[in-house]
């Protein structure tokens, strides 16, 4: 598969929970708001191998034929020779091809020919992507590091070992892999992104603004994700103006690799902070249509429509009276004629 935009959030690189009263932006809160974004990067990262073939995910699509007459051939040297390695590596992959249904013998089969002695790459790679699908994470990062000591550039793999030292809140170790993709692809907007994600999971927030702004290069859904983590940076520093104006540069369009109210919950905590609050009401109410039902988000919206109108109603007041004021002047001068 090629890579491209994630779709939807995965990760949560900073525990905690969003906490919607007076300290909406706490350091805690905000870099919670901004992990919830980051998880979606991480969803299609499978790359075709040059170094040698190899079983590849496919989508879930029933097993051609041949595979079934394939798997029998080789439980049929099995039972000659239940300790055949080539056989139990061979009968282990093409379960893996599979899907999902087959995992539990694939791993049992790909297990004891790893045990056995079995140095075939393609057991490491089988058993880390099966690891991680059923969520044994250290397991997974077992054998991707197994298996990129045979193909150290393998680019797929490398992506994959990084998303597991972010996912298991090993964020240097995340850096240094994405880090090592950069130098090979300094070119990739995934892997900036990535790499940008990880140093802000590792604290380094300078280097990740810097990352961001190399992003917003890019153009497109990468500069506007760019923008929403800038936004997001400032607002957890304090800066306002700035995390409104990146907000605001995000736009109004659903943004792909980002839950649909993230952007503008982050716009609408920017505005009221200003004191912008009729632009803190529309903001919410884009969020809350996202994401109907949210009881914290609709206490926010009340709030907000609550000081706008106060505002508005100042507003009018002040205009009323210099209309009169100016009405009076207008038939004093015209009195001294």
């Amino acid at each position: 598969m090629t890579a491209r935009a994630p779709e939807e959030v995965r990760l949560k690189p900073v525990r905690g929970r969003w906490a919607w009263g007076g300290d909406w932006l706490s350091a805690q809160n905000v870099t919670v708001a901004a992990a919830v974004a980051m998880t979606a990067l991480f969803g299609m990262l499978y790359f075709a191998l040059r170094e040698k073939p190899m079983p590849r995910r496919r989508a879930d699509f029933p097993a051609p034929p041949q595979v079934a007459t394939q798997i029998a051939a080789a439980q049929e040297r099995l039972k000659a020779d239940p300790e055949d390695i080539a056989a139990l590596v061979e009968l282990g992959t093409l379960k893996f091809e599979k899907g999902k249904e087959a995992y539990v013998e694939a791993i049992g089969d790909l297990e004891e020919a790893r045990d056995l002695g079995a140095l075939d790459p393609r057991v490491f790679y089988c058993l880390g992507i099966m690891y991680q699908e059923t969520g044994l994470y250290p397991f997974a990062l077992t054998e991707y590091k197994r298996f990129l000591r045979h193909y150290p550039e393998d680019k797929e793999v490398r992506m994959l070992t990084a998303k597991l030292y972010y996912r298991m809140g090993l964020f240097p170790e995340a850096v240094g892999q994405y880090e090592r993709l950069k130098f090979s692809d300094p070119s990739d907007p995934l892997i900036e992104e990535n790499l940008g994600l990880s140093l802000w999971g590792a604290k380094s927030i300078d280097r990740a603004s810097a990352s961001f702004a190399q992003l917003k290069a890019v153009g497109g859904d990468f500069a506007r994700r760019a923008e929403f983590y800038l936004g997001q940076i400032a607002l957890e520093a304090g800066k306002f103006q700035e995390a409104y104006d990146h907000f605001v540069a995000v736009g109004t369009e659903v943004l792909p690799g980002l839950e649909p109210q993230r952007a503008p919950t982050g716009l609408a905590m920017a505005a009221q902070k200003l004191g912008k609050w009729e632009e803190a009401r529309v903001a919410w109410e884009t969020a809350l249509r996202a994401a109907p039902g949210d009881a914290k988000a609709t206490a926010a919206l009340k709030e907000a429509t609550r000081r706008a109108a106060a505002l508005k109603k100042t507003a009018d007041a002040a205009a009323e009276k210099a209309r009169r004021d100016a009405e009076r002047a207008a038939k004093a001068a015209a009195a001294k004629k």
